[in-house]
């Protein structure tokens, strides 16, 4: 009896021992099986392997931040930023450490850690065009634009096949309004045999801001192919073909966007504008009220309103949508202009005067401006007036005044 229980402790012994002598390699076992999981896209799969190769050998930082990375493309950024920190005990040398944790901290919104984690990966391998890619996004997320493309320009010198990194920089010049610039960054990226939908979509939106429409069409079409239902596309092409005096095109592709969300202000906004550049009046007039309705701000659907009603003989209507403008914006001049009309067709030329008033001095050279102040001058028997505004157009080179002046002027025309 003896005997047997000193067999069996020998045993055990020996188990216990060939456990540990054996546990780190089948830790390292688990660990390949893990990377090549992770090399598949089998993300579950692997982190149960990588689960096994940490629990055997906790002291490995390749075991956690393989595994962070794991976690991280599952989207658990939280316990990936765990296991980054964790490597980061074992080895603070490894560059990718730190860049994965600030990756992570990123997607997470904790910038001010994920800037430290950047910076920290930068300054142990400023060859990184990763490390400065990944930093230009955060740049771009806090809205440090012109920080963010100095990294993206250093990513690309380091990296010149990085389209995303095109891609990027040409979201942030577009953020400072430098269209130009961030169509040439998606030009690099569309002379590659793998130009996403995207990529005309977004070089056609810029395009469109620099008003040019015939290119803005160009791309947006390629991009409408493989997005037919991007309210975005349907919009921006929408738009440029009305600015082309392309309306029933226009008119169109907006309704089809309407299919896809009937909640887009701009969009009935774009289609009123068409259909009253068609003179289809009572249907601009729908399109402005949805666009109204949906937005009680929109100041260019009640100007085009107003402008719709103004041709349909409603100036108290008219009137009152240009007031409505004026007090959105006190300096969209042209609702004073079209505002001043209106008065004078109702006889209110008293009324009308202050509105040309505020047009000419905005600007100066506006002929047709000194002869419809002309008109309500005389109107209110301010000849002498009436008669320099007639003058003074005349000599900015407004045919119509000419005639004004030798009926009304002749005095001050000898």
């Amino acid at each position: 009896m003896k005997r047997f229980v000193a067999i069996l402790i020998g045993l055990v012994v020996i188990g216990i021992a060939a456990y540990f002598i054996f546990k780190p390699r089948m830790a390292e076992n688990n660990f390949r099986a893990g990377l090549q999981l992770l090399d598949s896209a089998k993300y579950e799969l692997a982190l149960e392997k990588f689960n096994i190769a940490v629990k055997l050998n906790p002291n490995r930082y390749e075991y956690y931040f393989s595994r962070g990375l794991t976690l991280a493309a599952l989207n658990n950024d939280s316990l990936a930023i765990a296991d980054f920190s964790a490597a980061i005990t074992l080895d603070s040398t490894d560059f990718n450490l730190y860049l994965h944790k600030g990756i992570s901290e990123r997607k997470l919104k904790h910038y001010t850690e994920a800037m430290a984690d950047l910076n920290q990966a930068i300054a142990l391998n400023d060859s990184s065009s990763k490390a400065y890619y990944q930093r230009g996004l955060l740049n771009a997320a806090i809205m440090e634009f012109e920080q963010a493309i100095k990294d993206y320009n250093r990513s690309i010198e380091l990296d010149g096949s990085n389209l995303e990194a095109f891609y990027s920089r040409g979201e942030s010049l577009a953020n400072l309004a430098d269209f130009k610039g961030a169509i040439a960054d998606y030009d690099k990226m569309i002379e590659g045999a793998n130009a996403t939908p995207e990529a005309y979509k977004k070089r056609g939106i810029f395009k469109l801001k620099i008003q040019d429409y015939n290119g803005a069409i160009a791309d947006l079409e390629v991009a409408l192919k493989e997005l037919p239902k991007d309210e975005e596309v349907l919009y921006g092409l929408g738009e440029a073909f009305a600015n082309v005096q392309r309306f029933d095109d226009a008119i169109k592709v907006l309704d089809k966007a309407i299919a896809v969300n009937p909640k887009l202000p701009l969009v009935y906004g774009v289609k009123g504008g068409a259909l009253l550049r068609k003179g289809e009046f009572k249907q601009a007039m729908a399109a402005f009220n949805k666009a109204i309705d949906l937005k009680p701000d929109y100041l260019k659907a009640y100007y085009g309103r107003g402008v719709a009603r103004a041709f349909q003989k409603d100036y108290k209507g008219s009137i009152a949508d240009f007031n409505k403008v004026i007090s959105i914006d006190p300096n969209y001049v042209q609702a004073y202009y079209n505002r001043a009309i209106s008065k004078a067709i109702m006889g209110n030329h008293k009324e009308a005067i202050p509105d040309y008033d505020v047009i000419i001095k905005a600007d100066p050279k506006n002929a047709e401006a000194y002869y419809n102040r002309g008109i309500s001058k005389m109107n209110v028997q301010d000849f002498k007036s009436g008669c320099d505004d007639f003058r003074k157009a005349v000599e900015l080179g407004y045919k119509p005044a000419e005639q004004m002046v030798n009926i009304y002027c002749p005095k001050e025309n000898k």
